[in-house]
C-alpha cells in the first residue's frame, strides 16, 4: 500500500478547510469553474464580481493580449508554448493564457486570467483562503508588487502564489520540485504594471 506524503495531508487539510468555509460561507452556489468541469460558469444577472464591480461591465480582454504578457524563462528554466482560452460566462466573456516552464526535475506554471469581473476561475476561491500554517507548510496572504497575494507551500517543494490585480486579473504562479527562490523569480518576472494597464 502506498504511504499518504505528508504534503498530500497538507492539501487535502487546505482542501478540506476551504470546502467547510465554502459550503458554510455561501450555502449553495450558481457558479461551475469552466475549467474543472467542462462547462461554462452561469451567474445571475446584475450580480457583483469579485471587486463589487458589475460583472460584465468590461469586456474581457482576449487571451492573445494576455499571452505576451506571460514571463520569459527565468535562467536555467526553458519556456514551452504558451496557451490561452475564451470562456463564455452569461453574455460575455472571461479569458486566461499560461505557460509552463520546466528546468531538471522541476516544472512551473504562470497563469493570467481575466475574470472580466465575474467569480470565475481563481477568484472563486480567492475570499476563501485563509492564513494557516502547520509542520508540513503554509497558506500566507501578503502583497505582491503593491497588489495583495497569497502564497502556498507544503513540504517537500511545492510552492504556489496567486496575485489579484485591479480585482479584475489573477495571476497564478506555482513551482514543483523547485524553491522558494524559483517561485519568487517566477513572480517577479510578471509584468503586473502592463497586467493593470490592459483595457
Amino acid at each position: 500500500m502506498k504511504n499518504i506524503s505528508p504534503a498530500m495531508i497538507l492539501g487535502l487539510s487546505a482542501l478540506l478547510v476551504l470546502c467547510l468555509m465554502t459550503a458554510g460561507c455561501t450555502g449553495t452556489s450558481d457558479t461551475t469553474d469552466a475549467t474543472s468541469s467542462g462547462t461554462a460558469p452561469t451567474v445571475t444577472a446584475g450580480e457583483s464580481g469579485a471587486s463589487g464591480a458589475a460583472q460584465g461591465s468590461v469586456n474581457a480582454v482576449p487571451f492573445t493580449a494576455l499571452i505576451p504578457l506571460l514571463p520569459d524563462a527565468p535562467a536555467g528554466w526553458t519556456a514551452e508554448e504558451p496557451v490561452g482560452a475564451s470562456l463564455t460566462v452569461e453574455d460575455g466573456q472571461w479569458t486566461w493564457a499560461s505557460c509552463d516552464y520546466g528546468k531538471e526535475n522541476a516544472w512551473a506554471t504562470v497563469l493570467i486570467q481575466d475574470s472580466a469581473y465575474y467569480d470565475v476561475g481563481y477568484w472563486e476561491s480567492w475570499d476563501s483562503l485563509v492564513s494557516f500554517e502547520t509542520t508540513e507548510g503554509y497558506y500566507r496572504q501578503g502583497t505582491v508588487a503593491g497588489h495583495p497575494s497569497w502564497e502556498f507551500f507544503s513540504k517537500p517543494d511545492s510552492y504556489a502564489t496567486w496575485i489579484g490585480v485591479n480585482e479584475r486579473f489573477m495571476v497564478y504562479v506555482s513551482v514543483e520540485g523547485g524553491s522558494k527562490q524559483d517561485l519568487d523569480a517566477f513572480v517577479n518576472a510578471v509584468n503586473y504594471g502592463g497586467i493593470a494597464n490592459l483595457k
